[in-house]
């Protein structure tokens, strides 16, 4: 029985969740400072702590210069990615 007020999910779409080179980029590099800034901060030892909070900082201006360069979700590059993945 249907009704008029049933949602249909269609993931056929070219979406892409922010899969490019810009975020893979920024979240491998914000990653690793975490991990190296919690062992840091575990250990207490000062010197780890900032390389961890430098390399997060790092990976914020890696994801935004990749972007700028036009690897990321909003580029020209993604909208012809899109383009021809729906055709």
């Amino acid at each position: 029985m249907a009704n008029g007020n049933e949602i249909v999910l269609d993931h056929t779409g070219f979406v892409g969740h922010g899969n490019t080179l810009a975020a893979w980029v920024t979240v491998g590099i914000m990653s690793m400072g975490v991990i190296v800034g919690v062992v840091g901060f575990t250990l207490g030892t000062t010197p780890l702590l900032i390389v961890g909070i430098g390399l997060v900082v790092v990976g914020l201006i890696a994801g935004a210069v990749l972007r700028s360069m036009g690897h990321g979700a909003g580029s020209e590059q993604r909208k012809h990615e899109a383009r021809d993945h729906q055709g």
